[in-house]
């Protein structure tokens, strides 16, 4: 129990015959659980599915009047099995209904899965002793008003929200699940997320299993959050995991293997749809995003023609005007048999807008290898354009700072950065003439390592 004297409040253990009495002091439960065998229990603490536990909870905070912090932190945790679900109104009472929303603080949703590691700490997609919460869409999870992520709202398994002015899922925890879009074995088009957040701080992405057909299997916006030890595996719609500012990120210890476009992308700022319940971000004239992307492994993203283990992007989708800034330390990954291991560009600049983004990124101690194309792609303009693919506008006024600490050397990197738009490109503290180099073979194929 959460035993609460005035505004602060401590864990303590009770026999089960006081909880009545605790309760009626104002104190709480910090431990509630969900299992399909919880169906014969009315005691506010059991329960078949993790939407009836967080009603309980949510009730609760918002009594209290817990909306951004709580007294005490409370733990769903879900036992091990099948979690079936459906975003469809569905009567079935044992069924979740996709997605779960979370926006009170302070609250841990917990399965049963312990994501085995390898020495250097990264995920293995196995769990200890082969026992798992799996999260799995009874129909295939739909994309809302649109056939794309950026056309319509992709409904998420897990969401994590902070309303505008009113409470917020911050330090919330999503932990121990296998997660399923509902496509594979159905279909090959990507729909639906393992994880999305909107505004929120704190927020904690552990030891999760992620598989194929996902639009995006994490995509957090405008949070700060810790996404560690997490496995994303399997051909996605855009990324595997994607993050845009304003906000903090810490990516450590995942292992994303041939998936989405980009296996990571960084962004300032980005709007685009999102499901009914969520209001949408209200852009503002500058955001800044930092990111530390640490010890991961990121394979097999080949998709052509720009498939690449990590990219960092000045200019975010949907946001055009916003002036942003990205500013990413990127240590000891394995960035391995990618088209790109890095690529360092405008993103998604708009002709007719604001043109401004700033990039400030630092290597260290990464192992970049069997790169399809290239180690390093760094463009002011979108990548595809430094390719001789495309030709989008180019930013102007910008900087872009790289410390390669020989993690890879300039002379083979490919870069786009013409006169005439008062860009600057710093590497490794020596100012870059203007110029461009690339050798693009859309030609070359590289299949997957074994």
């Amino acid at each position: 129990m959460c035993h609460v004297v005035g505004a602060t409040g401590s864990v303590i253990s009770v026999p089960s015959s006081q909880l009545a009495a605790h309760r009626s002091q104002g104190d709480y439960p910090t431990q509630l659980s969900v299992s399909a065998t919880a169906s014969a229990v009315q005691d506010s603490v059991h329960f078949t599915r993790i939407g009836d536990a967080l009603a309980v909870a949510r009730a609760g905070r918002l009594a209290r009047s817990e909306l951004t912090s709580a007294a005490c932190p409370i733990t769903i945790s879900v036992a091990a099995g099948l979690v079936r679900g459906d975003a469809a109104p569905n009567a079935d009472p044992t069924l979740e209904h996709f997605p779960i929303i979370i926006d009170v603080p302070a609250i841990a949703v917990v399965g049963a899965m312990k994501m085995q590691v390898d020495a250097s700490g990264r995920a293995l997609g196995t769990a200890e002793g082969a026992i798992a919460t799996t999260m799995s869409p009874i129909n295939p999870l739909p994309i809302v008003g649109g056939t794309s992520s950026q056309t319509g709202a992709s409904v998420p398994i897990f969401m994590v929200n902070g309303h505008p002015g009113g409470s917020a899922g911050n330090e919330v925890t999503i932990q121990g699940f296998i997660l399923r879009s509902g496509h594979e074995g159905i279909d090959t088009i990507p729909g639906g997320q393992g994880v999305q957040s909107m505004r929120v701080s704190g927020l904690a992405v552990r030891g999760n299993k992620f598989e194929a057909f996902f639009t995006e299997a994490i995509d957090l916006r405008a949070s700060s959050a810790t996404v560690d030890v997490n496995h994303l595996s399997g051909s996605s719609g855009a990324c595997d995991l994607c993050v845009a500012g304003p906000g903090d990120y810490k990516i450590t210890g995942n292992r994303l293997l041939a998936g989405g476009i980009p296996g990571i992308l960084i962004v300032p700022a980005l709007i685009l749809p999102v499901v009914s319940d969520v209001e949408q971000f209200t852009l503002p004239t500058a955001s800044t995003v930092t990111a530390s992307v640490s010890n991961n492994e990121v394979r097999d993203h080949l998709r052509k023609p720009v498939g690449v283990g990590v990219r960092v992007g000045a200019v975010g989708i949907g946001a055009p005007n916003v002036a942003g800034h990205s500013v990413v330390t990127i240590a000891n990954n394995a960035l391995t048999n990618n088209n790109f291991a890095i690529i360092l560009d405008a993103a998604f600049p708009v002709a007719t807008s604001t043109l401004r983004g700033d990039i400030d990124v630092t290597l260290s101690q990464n192992v970049l290898q069997l790169s399809c194309q290239v180690d390093l792609l760094v463009s002011f303009s979108r990548h595809t354009t430094a390719l001789g693919l495309a030709n989008a506008a180019y930013l102007k006024g910008s900087t872009y700072a790289l410390t390669l600490n020989g993690n890879t050397s300039w002379a083979n990197a490919w870069f786009s950065d013409p006169t005439g738009f008062s860009n600057t490109l710093m590497v490794d503290g020596q100012a870059i003439p203007n110029g461009a180099r690339a050798t693009y073979d859309a030609k070359r194929t590289c299949p997957p390592l074994p």
